[in-house]
């Protein structure tokens, strides 16, 4: 097609109809909305980015992904992934015939310039020396990868984290800087999050922490504790096996020997973690759009959760 520039495309609130997208609301980082197929609506994060706009639903049904290429023309690929194929197809199908009827006209309707909240939050934020990118990549990379980082660091070192993942952002990132006894503080670029973290000094473990690792007893009241899975991430930082999953489910939960598994949608809907030996779950958390259940009331969750994403198994080193 031919436009001038695609940055109106970007306006996921004021164009939410070519997306198909309903109720978007801005969050700390990129949009929640809802994405209306038919008379079935999903729930759905949205990020922004300089290139495009990805479209992940809450519970890892789908995930659209459209990327803008502005040359001499306007060039946009739009590419959905799903078990599902009506949805699929569907959704492709609907979003590639709003673009190429209302895009151009969107795109060429203002030579405005627009500011880029990501250039102006740049200017703001502090020049870190040391930057580790785990962007696209879902729990637990990002927690390990943090911590192996951290640990090589001395006080008053500092270490920026580029980040996309919303379990990552919300939950256990957080968790992991509390361990490593780092200040932190997070800035929003768009389509990722900026984590900048201060060490302050060398991490202190809790001693209950490593008891529940010989004591397998205390592990279902551990599991409990938030600052427990990060202990979890830090202590099992081996990724000995990924499994891509459509449906979480309690075999997932078996590996040889004591094994830290992790798993999460890739809209970060629900994160669940746990400590197994063999056949046995010695602990598990689960967390549901901020809603956690443990142990027993978690494991019976498992096998109805639905959507894309990913298992791992991860060993002590």
């Amino acid at each position: 097609m031919r436009a001038k520039n695609y940055q109106e495309l970007l306006n996921v609130e004021r164009y939410k109809r070519l997306y198909m997208l309903s109720d978007v609301r801005r969050l700390n980082w990129g949009y929640s909305a809802k994405l209306r197929l038919g008379k079935i609506s999903f729930p759905v994060l949205i990020k922004t980015g300089k290139g495009g706009i990805h479209i992940l639903e809450e519970t890892g049904k789908f995930r659209v992904s459209l990327v803008f290429n502005d040359h001499e023309t306007l060039e946009v690929n739009v590419n959905v992934e799903s078990s599902n194929e009506l949805i699929r197809s569907s959704l492709e199908e609907g979003i590639t015939r709003n673009l190429k009827e209302y895009a151009e006209s969107i795109c060429n309707k203002s030579e405005k310039e627009n500011t880029d909240i990501s250039s102006l939050v740049f200017m703001m934020k502090p020049l870190v020396r040391r930057v580790l990118d785990v962007r696209g990549e879902e729990c637990p990379v990002p927690e390990i990868a943090a911590k192996k980082e951290l640990s090589k660091m001395r006080p008053g070192e500092e270490l920026e984290i580029l980040v996309d993942h919303p379990a990552a952002v919300n939950i256990t990132l957080p968790e992991v800087a509390r361990l490593m006894k780092c200040r932190y503080e997070i800035y929003n670029m768009g389509d990722y999050v900026s984590f900048v973290m201060l060490k302050l000094g060398d991490p202190s473990i809790d001693e209950m922490y490593e008891l529940g690792l010989t004591k397998w007893e205390l592990i279902p009241q551990l599991i409990k504790d938030i600052g427990f899975i990060a202990f979890l991430y830090s202590k099992f930082d081996r990724i000995v096996k990924q499994v891509p999953i459509e449906e979480l489910r309690e075999d997932h939960f078996r590996f040889e020997g004591l094994t830290c598994v992790s798993s999460a949608s890739i809209g970060g809907k629900w994160l669940a973690v746990g400590l197994v030996s063999d056949e046995k779950i010695l602990g598990l958390m689960l967390d549901m759009n901020g809603q956690r259940l443990f142990n027993e009331e978690a494991r019976a969750k498992l096998g109805k959760i639905k959507g894309l994403g990913h298992v791992f198994y991860l060993k002590s080193t």
